[in-house]
């Protein structure tokens, strides 16, 4: 086991999780220049680039994320922001691949996932996440990875009842992260303080 492998499987709650973490490898999904710090402790806490623009979210807290999110097999899943692609292969692993929509706004980031994404036959969708997804939905999880300024209501139109948004939402340079449960009326948790890079598009931010 990994000197890594220890910190992660200690903040994870779900199973399917960690079989899930143990079985899939980051460093397949990060530039070859990057790859060696895929499993280093001292990037367990930091973001990797995968270009001078776009970093992969540091694994601790990608790894929460998806445990805060309580996905099990069967469960139609939307990702905005699908990055590197690592984290879709996780909720991939989870929920099959079949019910991944996964979208990201960066063509040339798409394509990088998406060939990394192949052996699981997951298209990554290209445009504005912050719109959602509607011609997959209804969903019961949706993960988004990129600042919102507010509240995504949009996306969460798509969920069923029932269903779990996780965004982060707040300001350009921090923001805390929001599960959302749908219902009437709506649950609210705030999470943890975080920072994302500033989603593009209707509802991202506009300075």
């Amino acid at each position: 086991m990994r000197r890594i492998d220890q910190l992660i499987l200690s903040m994870v709650s779900d199973e399917s999780l960690r079989n899930a973490y143990l079985k899939v490898d980051r460093a397949k999904f990060l530039p070859e220049s990057s790859a060696k710090f895929a499993y280093d402790p001292e990037f367990a806490d930091k973001p990797i680039p995968i270009t001078d623009k776009v970093n992969t979210t540091a694994l601790t807290l990608g790894i929460k994320m998806l445990d805060y999110l309580g996905l099990k097999r069967g469960d139609k899943v939307l990702e905005v922001g699908t990055g590197c692609g690592y984290y879709t292969a996780l909720i991939a692993e989870i929920v099959g691949p079949e019910n991944v929509t996964t979208i990201e706004v960066d063509p040339w980031i798409a394509r990088y996932a998406e060939e990394r994404l192949q052996d699981l036959g997951i298209k990554v969708q290209i445009g504005d996440g912050t719109l959602g997804f509607p011609g997959n939905s209804p969903y019961d999880k949706a993960v988004i990875w990129v600042a919102l300024p507010t509240l995504p209501c949009l996306i969460y139109q798509q969920l069923v009842n029932g269903g779990v948004l996780l965004a982060p939402i707040g300001t350009q340079k921090t923001q805390n992260l929001f599960r959302v449960f749908k219902a009437d009326p709506p649950r609210v948790d705030k999470l943890d303080s975080v920072i994302f890079m500033k989603a593009q598009g209707l509802c991202g931010f506009y300075d």
